[in-house]
């Protein structure tokens, strides 16, 4: 976490500044350069061999701050509460060598810089560019690792401040990132179809920049601007044996623009505090290659959609340490390149060109409370998905393995509550639930249950924090999962309990030790279901793969 100064999350579909935040919206702010000289050295170290050690320095003056950083990371592969290494978890056509089940789990670097320039005190140039490199990332989920996955990230903002009247703050920022995914079957057997090694060169870049405003007026505080961004997803598969392409439509070479305008204000009187935003989004795609196996169901290889949401909020203060707030709202989610128009080697798996954007209508509403030693939050929603993007299997020898529209609504809540015993000793309880259902159905699916919906999960920690020293006794507790999508390829997943503890120590603010237990008890457990498929070889997930732990 060298590079991360905070993490802001925003659930709901209250956020317009950004485009694609169906449920809600994650924005990673990074660690900015500082005047002055001082930096941060960071050595982890973890079981089956996890270790990773980086630093940072930031320094200079009034009109120029810089920032560098670097950090390495490698782990051995992970075992599960049985025993089982990552190598184990294989599907039963690619399993690996002997060379690979020796291998590492990854081995990554990162290198990132910052050069922020200050000519005036109401004028801010902040350029950044962080390079990540990655080899033999172990993936045994499907029939492929990762070769090496290099990512360069590109940015550049100006920040103006205090320009009168019709403007508080005046944001103009681009961006382009460019990331280079290479999957290849080295390390596997080759037991099943086909019957030689492949891999994949895959690239994905995306170009963008916004202008955003915030002004302040009598009657609200207004913030609005417009955004863009190309993106361009290309990706062919080769044979290892003769060079030759085997696939050279994988990702067939897609362009996806999206042009975005919005505005939202907020107004805060009396008791109450209400917001309001509107956002517009025209979304363009094209694939520039044929599209050879979805041709057979349609001849779309072009989209454009316009795509209007928004949303109203209110919040009123009952007392000066309570208050009620809700708010409905309408997101979109647009389709990925992969699920329009991805195009595998077998003529019965490839993506949809006839994908619609899903839309989220969802209703919120929530109580929070605060006093000197405690804090409560209780939130209820209800989301109405239309045109939710769903996977749809291949059942029968003449159906296709794509992507699909349905209609679906989910619905959930949550609660997390802390209380101060003593001074410096505290409890946390927090739960959440949801529950999703479909209201059309995929072909050859049947079950109602929506899937990829998390079961009933509780936790409560006891937190201790005294100057110099500080920990964490966890419990978390995860119901059984039974409202699964069958049909889907879901299995039910036992419930189970895990412990965790983590501590340490501050020395005279310049030397932190952390050190943390995970699983005390070294409960076998399985996470999560899934039922997303390897869109490289189109193999369905199978679930008792999930990694236990």
């Amino acid at each position: 976490m060298l590079t991360v100064d905070k993490i802001e999350v925003r659930q709901g579909p209250f956020d317009v500044t950004k485009a694609g935040a169906l449920g809600g919206s994650i924005n990673v702010v990074t660690k900015k350069p500082h005047k002055g000289f001082h930096g941060e050295i960071l050595g982890k170290g973890g079981s089956y061999d996890f270790w990773s050690s980086g630093f940072y320095v930031t320094g200079g003056n009034n009109k120029v701050q810089g920032l560098i950083g670097y950090n390495y990371s490698e782990s051995d592969q992970y075992e599960d509460g049985e025993g089982n290494k990552l190598y184990s978890f294989a599907p039963g056509g690619r399993p690996y060598y002997a060379e690979g089940k020796d291998m590492k789990a990854f081995e990554k670097q990162d290198v990132w810089g910052k050069l922020q320039l200050t000519p005036t005190e109401n004028q801010t140039i902040l350029l950044s560019h962080t390079y990540g490199d990655a080899e033999d990332i172990m993936a045994p989920r499907v029939a492929w690792d990762i070769e090496s996955e290099k990512t360069n990230l590109t940015s550049a903002e100006y920040l103006i401040t205090e320009l009168g009247n019709c403007s508080d703050r005046l944001t103009l920022s681009i961006y382009r990132n460019k990331i280079e995914h290479n999957p290849y079957d080295k390390y596997r057997e080759l037991v099943g179809d086909p019957p030689f090694h492949r891999h994949n060169d895959v690239e994905s870049t995306i170009t963008g920049g916004k202008i955003e405003n915030k002004q302040s007026t009598n009657f609200a505080a207004f913030t609005y601007g417009i955004d863009m961004y190309k993106r361009n997803w290309k990706g062919d598969m080769y044979r290892d044996d003769t060079g030759a392409i085997f696939d050279d439509e994988l990702i067939p070479d897609v362009d996806t623009y999206d042009y975005g305008v919005y505005v939202k204000a907020d107004k805060a009187f009396d008791k109450w505090s209400l917001g309001a935003g509107l956002r517009y989004d025209r979304f363009e795609t094209e694939a520039n290659e044929t599209l050879k196996q979805s041709s057979a169901v349609t001849s779309t290889n072009k989209n454009t959609d316009d795509l209007p949401s928004g949303y109203l909020s209110a919040r009123y203060y009952v007392t000066d340490n309570s208050h009620i707030f809700g708010g409905i709202g309408r997101s979109i989610r647009t389709p990925t390149s992969v699920e329009r128009y991805l195009q595998s080697p077998s003529p019965f798996f490839h993506g949809n060109p006839d994908l619609d954007p899903t839309k989220n209508t969802e209703f919120d509403i929530g109580f929070e409370m605060t006093g000197e030693r405690y804090s409560l939050k209780v939130k209820g929603f209800y989301s109405d998905l239309d045109d939710y993007i769903y996977q749809q299997g291949k059942k029968t020898a003449a159906s296709h393995q794509t992507w699909t529209n349905i209609d679906a609504h989910l619905y959930g809540a949550d609660v997390k509550a802390i209380i101060d015993i003593v001074s410096d000793l505290s409890l946390e309880a927090a739960a959440s639930y949801q529950r999703g259902r479909k209201d059309s159905q995929p072909d050859e699916n049947n079950d109602k249950d929506l899937a990829q919906i998390p079961p009933l999960k509780t936790r409560l920690a006891l937190h201790y924090d005294h100057s110099d020293f500080f920990g964490t006794l966890e419990w978390i507790h995860l119901e059984e999962a039974d409202d699964i999508d069958i049909d889907a390829g879901e299995t039910r997943l036992s419930g189970w309990n895990v412990v965790n503890l983590r501590a340490g120590y501050r020395y005279k603010q310049h030397l932190t030790l952390n050190i943390g237990i995970e699983n005390i008890f070294d409960e076998h457990y399985a996470v999560a279901n899934s039922y997303e498929w390897d869109v490289v070889g189109g193999s369905g997930a199978t679930p008792a793969q999930q990694f236990p732990l």
